[in-house]
């Protein structure tokens, strides 16, 4: 099973950055009043309050209203489309949504594909929480003027930017390339900086556009995401490895496996878990998962690679001892383990990598994922963060129809 074409495609597929571009101009999902939201498909009416917050200022930041409630009018009355990132081979974090003046990081991987993720807004008061304050626009339109094209003439200078080298690396120095890219950030900055400064047309501009990327801890997130969605794509793409988990992602309502041999979404109530909550507040303010960066897992990273980030445990809410367990258990319910990211405490042994929906059924172990939670009504932003474990349900329904297509009559 381990050397099954899927599997490789997953453990060693190419993810390099070509660019970054408004989304309306690379993406034809998105369009006036045409967004793309994180997570399986749902109806307007179940928007959750971030999302909903998103896809209220979405509607500002592309002029289609002059305010809020305009734009609550206009939702409301059914002239905003609405379609999952992973339609449109795109992934969102949290809330997700994509409207055409969003910057999105464009990778590209095996066999010419290619996949987007929004450029990460930093900490805070943020889109991607619900957020619609004056500041969050502004700051994404200075992103979507600015810092885009900016950093794509930059990563155009440099010939692309391999971003699988950059996730391995990361993990030598401490990140698990999903709820922390501290290093990863650093050393993304440290390459594409030369070239910001000489295809950038002024010094101030320059200035601002490193000062901003530095300064946000998740500047490398995105990059991370689109990775994770390319290398999942090809390795879905492939059709002798039924059963391998391809895609996790959620949207508030629902959690979503797309899993290798099965059409479609299998789809679950979105978990809640434990997370750590900031002070402030409880657990009842955390809304349940939400956003596709959990395909950072689903290439081995993530909660998958936790114990490559000692730094993390006290930020999610746990121990080093309780990270060695995690890291141990996802190796039962994987194929195999990765070539390239590799975990120093560990002795470099490779993470774990390839979750199986046989194994998973098998061992009653389901995948433990790493998530942040963005409090249920929209604009107040991040209430926490911790371990999530997945319920077991949509495996089982996923290894009941895998069951019924082999023995299935021809």
């Amino acid at each position: 099973m381990r050397d099954s074409q899927g599997w490789t495609m997953l453990a060693e597929a190419p993810a390099v950055a070509t660019g970054v571009r408004r989304a309306g101009d690379v993406m034809n999902a998105v369009g006036p009043r045409r967004f793309l939201h994180a997570g399986p498909p749902l109806e307007q009416d179940e928007l959750v309050g971030p999302m909903r917050g998103a896809v209220l200022g979405a509607l500002v930041l592309e002029g289609e209203a002059p305010d809020l409630r305009g734009a609550e009018e206009l939702l409301d009355s059914g002239a905003v489309s609405l379609a999952p990132c992973h339609s449109a081979n795109a992934v969102g974090a949290m809330a997700g949504v994509i409207s055409p003046s969003i910057p999105v990081v464009q990778v590209e991987g095996a066999d010419a594909r290619t996949a987007f993720a929004p450029l990460n807004e930093g900490l805070g008061e943020a889109l991607r929480f619900g957020s619609t304050s004056d500041r969050v626009i502004a700051r994404l339109r200075w992103m979507s003027d600015v810092l885009a094209p900016t950093l794509d003439a930059a990563l155009t200078a440099a010939g692309g930017m391999d971003i699988i080298a950059l996730q391995a690396e990361g993990l030598r120095r401490g990140d698990e390339c999903h709820n922390r890219n501290v290093a990863s950030t650093a050393a993304l900055l440290a390459q594409l900086a030369p070239a910001v400064v000489r295809n950038t047309p002024d010094a101030q501009t320059a200035a601002s556009v490193l000062e901003f990327l530095a300064g946000n801890p998740h500047t490398f997130l995105a990059f991370s995401m689109a990775a994770g969605k390319v290398v999942g794509d090809a390795a879905h793409a492939v059709q002798d490895t039924p059963g391998l988990v391809t895609a996790i992602c959620a949207n508030g309502r629902r959690l979503g496996l797309r899993v290798s041999g099965i059409d479609g979404w299998i789809t679950t109530p979105a978990p809640t878990g434990q997370p750590k909550v900031f002070s402030g507040f409880t657990i009842a303010d955390a809304c349940p998962a939400m956003g596709d960066s959990f395909m950072t897992e689903t290439i081995g990273l993530g909660a998958f690679a936790l114990t490559a980030a000692p730094a993390i445990s006290s930020f999610v809410g746990g121990t080093h001892e309780e990270a060695v367990e995690v890291v141990h258990a996802m190796r039962q319910i994987c194929r195999g383990s990765s070539k390239r990211f590799l975990i120093p405490s560990d002795n470099f042994a490779g993470t774990p990598v390839g979750i199986d929906v046989d194994l998973v059924c098998e061992t009653g172990i389901t995948p433990i994922v790493n998530n942040g939670f963005a409090h249920r009504q929209p604009g107040i932003g991040q209430v926490g963060a911790g371990l999530t474990r997945l319920p077991m349900e949509p495996f089982l329904t996923a290894r009941d129809a895998l069951a019924a297509t082999t023995t299935a009559p021809v």
